[in-house]
Parts: structure tokens; C-alpha cells; sequence
């Protein structure tokens, strides 16, 4: 009798304590009578990508601006369109004859291969010290003195770096930085500053790299703020910058991190500045490819090439710590794949007509950008999972996957469900601007059922913070299902 007691005992007990699809349900239809979610817009899809059985939905067809877990879009067809172990290069090349005297009567190129990553801290082991081993090149083909210049080039990709879609406020800043055919140290440059009391102006004491001809008007504050408030306004190619807003009180040397203007003239500049340092004697001031019509057509020599990590490599920084500037290379990279054309008109196009393609319906999906940057972009949940779920089965499907952050433990991903039993158990990516909170990727059950889903919420009315954690315990309980 007592055993039977204890058996029925410990039955009822697990089914108290079970978790099934129906909890995940109710859990969703909690969130969107959330009095937080009044004025919102969400799209919920989850699929178990083994049984293709529907798990949960709520406005899974509704077309919503997903931030970055647009990324996942982009890189998914860059694994499928370019490959896991495509790499970009970056070539040195001159024009122009050596002549008796060492001396160049021509130019030296940087011939830009749309590589997001050179001289990037996060590569700095991979490329080394890029700047010398190309400048030693240079001079160990017999060169003493070059008649002409140092010219970056960039044309590889459109000139005009920048999405039209993105805003304003956003492109003097490190994230609004503009992929260029010729990138070099993530496009960005720091901002080092000095702050004092409350209130008062903030100095800017050095900028590294140095960038010629680049001016600030500086009217930053010190302030009272844990965090970086300042914001830098300037476009591509434009050597003014405007920055504005706060940085906390009594700071020394702290970095904000703004856009260059033009990447390719800086490597040029770089490039020029190591071969003096060598004893290179150069007529020309640098410049680029951009600035010189003229010299498109030239003939030239090649003289080596720098190679990028692979892209599986790139699109897991990508994904892990939401790269703009890296999604945006992708993009155009695909763009030149199908259409022979660097852009990001070229590059959307070229995504849309490959889900197209696989069977993805596309009524609702706008893509303008790569990164997620621009609220001109929409999806739906419903189509983030389709995605998904043909990347599970894809040759490329262990790649895609350690290419996403894991909730507890990596990227932006760390801090969600730390502690919980969806730590270690979803890998991700999640999106954020204002008014934006998005999370999509794959969760596996504590019953090992593997499930697709994305979450994206528009338009709520609490802080982000506070949305961050309403959308984790859908992630919670899409982890819990033990049944």
C-alpha cells in the first residue's frame, strides 16, 4: 500500500512539474496581455525542426523590424551563397617600371578585396603586422623611391558606403561604421577624452588611428552616468565631425569610438606613412582610387596578398558580438556573388531571391541592410524560423550553429537565462534599438527536442530592460518542455 502511495505520489509530482508546448502557449498569450504591451506589435514562432511540429505562435505572420537578428539572415546565405571557407583578400600592387636608379616611376596600390576584418584588434594575431611586411615587400622589389603615390582601392564595393536607409544619428559612430571595399581596423577610430566636475567640457586629448584632415567640434559634457552618452554626427568622406551628449565624471582616458571617413584614404595614408619610415622616399601625398579617375584603368603588377580568416569565422563574430560592419561586407559580397555588383541593393536583392528560392514565402520581408541597422527592414517570426530550420539540415549546419551566441555563457547572449535551465541550452542572436527587442534561434528541450523560433517585439512601453525579461521567460520555458 505504501508503495503505491509513494508511486502515485511521485506521478502526480511530474506532472505538476511538467513543462509542455502548451505552458509555452500560455506563457506568449501572457506576455501580449501584458499591460507593458498595450501599444505593441509582437510575431512568435517556435517549430520543433525534427517532427516539424508547431510548438507555439502568435502573430507569426506578422511583418515586424527584427534589429539584429537580421544578421542571421545574412550570414545563413553567406554560408550558402560564398561557402564556410571563403576568405577576401587584399592585394598590393604597383604601376608603373622599377628603373635603374630604384626608383618607381609609377604608383603603389592597395587593392582593396571587400576584407571586413584587416587590422581589426580581434585579428590582430591572424594579420600581424600587416603594414610592415607590405611596405618591406615594396622595398624589397628593388625600391628606393616612388615618383608617384599611394592609392587605396576601394572599388570593389559602391562608394557610397553607407545604406540610404540608415539614420543620421547613427553613422558618425563606431556601429554606423560603412563597409568599404578597402575597410582597415573595423572602420572605426578612438576617441580618447578627458572629463571633469559636472558639467564641464570634456577634452579630447588623442585620436587613434590618426586621421588626416579629420576635425572635431566637441561640445561633450561631463556627466552624471555610469556609461558612454556621447554621439557623433558625420557622414562618409566628410572630415567634420560634431559630437554631442555626456561621458561620466573624472575620467582620464576614456574611448568613444567613431566612424572613419574614408577607410580606403587612411590605409592609403598608413601604408604611405610605413614606407617613409623605411627610408622610402614618395613624391605624392596618398590617396584614393575614388579621388583619381584617371587612374582606374591603369595596368599594374601584383606584388602580394593578405588573406582574410575564413568566413565561418567572421560571420561567428558576426552573430556572437553583432557586427554591423562585418553583416554589411556579407551583404555586398553576396550582391557582387549574383550580380556582380557591391551594394546593398544588389546584396538584398540577392538574399531575397535565394529564400525565395528555398521556399521562404517572402510577403512581409524587406530587407535594406545586412545588419539590421535599418528600420526600413521587416519580417516576420515565421519566416526568421524557416530560415532556421533550413539551416538545421544545411551542409553548413555546424557552422551556422557555433557561429550564434549561448544564452549564460557568450556574446549577447551572456546575461539571458543565466542561472536557468536555458543556460547552455539555446544558441541565439538578439536584436535591440529603441523600441525594438528581438531574440531568435534554437533552444533544446530537457526532453532533447530541438526547436527554431523567433520572438520579435515592436513598440512596448516599458524600459528595455524590463522587455528583455518578459521575452527570456518565453526563452525559459521554451527550455522547460520535458514533455
Amino acid at each position: 500500500m505504501r508503495l503505491l502511495f509513494i508511486t502515485l505520489f511521485l506521478f502526480v509530482t511530474s506532472l505538476l512539474s511538467a513543462q509542455t508546448d502548451n505552458d509555452v502557449r500560455k506563457a506568449i498569450q501572457n506576455l501580449a496581455a501584458d499591460k507593458d504591451l498595450i501599444n505593441a506589435s509582437i510575431s512568435f514562432y517556435a517549430l520543433d525542426v525534427d517532427s516539424n511540429k508547431i510548438v507555439a505562435g502568435l502573430g507569426a505572420n506578422k511583418s515586424l523590424v527584427p534589429a539584429s537578428i537580421l544578421k542571421l539572415v545574412t550570414t545563413a546565405t553567406a554560408f550558402e551563397v560564398l561557402g564556410a571557407h571563403h576568405r577576401f583578400s587584399t592585394k598590393i600592387a604597383y604601376s608603373g617600371e622599377i628603373d635603374s636608379n630604384r626608383v618607381l616611376n609609377g604608383d603603389i596600390y592597395i587593392v582593396g578585396g571587400g576584407d571586413p576584418c584587416l587590422g581589426a584588434e580581434r585579428y590582430a594575431k591572424h594579420y600581424g603586422n600587416f603594414l610592415y611586411r607590405w611596405a618591406t615587400a615594396i622595398v624589397q622589389l628593388g625600391i628606393d623611391s616612388i615618383n608617384g603615390r599611394v592609392i587605396g582601392d576601394a572599388s570593389i564595393f559602391n562608394e557610397q558606403m553607407i545604406p540610404s536607409t540608415w539614420i543620421w544619428g547613427d553613422l558618425g559612430n563606431y556601429y554606423g561604421a560603412g563597409p568599404s571595399g578597402l575597410s582597415i581596423y573595423e572602420n572605426y577610430c578612438k576617441i580618447e577624452m578627458q572629463s571633469g566636475k559636472k558639467g564641464d567640457a570634456a577634452q579630447i586629448v588623442c585620436v587613434n588611428p590618426y586621421i588626416p584632415d579629420m576635425e572635431f567640434d566637441n561640445d561633450v559634457k561631463s556627466m552624471l552616468t555610469t556609461k558612454d552618452e556621447s554621439y557623433i554626427f558625420g557622414g562618409p568622406y566628410q572630415e567634420n565631425r560634431i559630437i554631442k551628449g555626456g561621458i561620466p565624471l573624472h575620467k582620464k582616458d576614456y574611448v568613444v569610438k567613431g566612424s572613419i571617413p574614408d577607410p580606403s584614404y587612411l590605409a592609403a595614408f598608413e601604408l604611405d606613412m610605413e614606407l617613409r619610415s623605411l627610408g622610402v622616399k614618395i613624391a605624392q601625398t596618398s590617396s584614393t582610387l575614388n579621388k583619381l579617375e584617371s587612374m582606374k584603368d591603369v595596368s599594374k603588377r601584383d606584388v602580394l596578398t593578405t588573406m582574410s580568416p575564413l568566413l565561418k569565422d567572421i560571420a561567428t563574430q558576426t552573430n556572437t558580438y553583432s557586427i554591423n560592419l562585418y553583416a554589411e561586407h556579407l551583404l555586398n559580397h553576396i550582391g557582387i556573388d549574383k550580380y556582380k555588383s557591391g551594394d546593398t541593393g544588389s546584396g538584398a536583392q540577392s538574399v531575397m531571391n535565394f529564400w525565395k528560392e528555398k521556399g521562404v514565402d517572402l510577403r512581409g520581408m524587406y530587407i535594406n541592410d545586412g545588419s539590421g541597422l535599418s528600420r526600413f527592414n521587416a519580417i516576420t517570426a515565421k519566416q526568421m524560423v524557416g530560415i532556421l530550420k533550413y539551416m538545421y539540415t544545411s551542409k553548413n549546419s555546424k557552422y551556422f550553429m557555433e557561429s550564434l551566441a549561448v544564452a549564460g555563457k557568450s556574446g549577447t547572449m551572456r546575461n539571458v537565462g543565466k542561472g536557468t535551465v536555458a543556460q547552455g541550452r539555446i544558441k541565439a542572436k538578439s536584436g535591440y534599438m529603441t523600441r525594438v527587442r528581438s531574440y531568435s534561434g534554437y533552444v533544446t528541450t530537457k526532453n532533447n527536442r530541438n526547436i527554431a523560433f523567433a520572438l520579435i517585439v515592436n513598440n512596448y512601453n516599458c524600459t528595455p530592460y524590463q522587455m528583455k525579461k518578459k521575452m527570456e521567460k518565453i526563452m525559459v520555458k521554451l527550455a522547460e518542455i520535458n514533455r
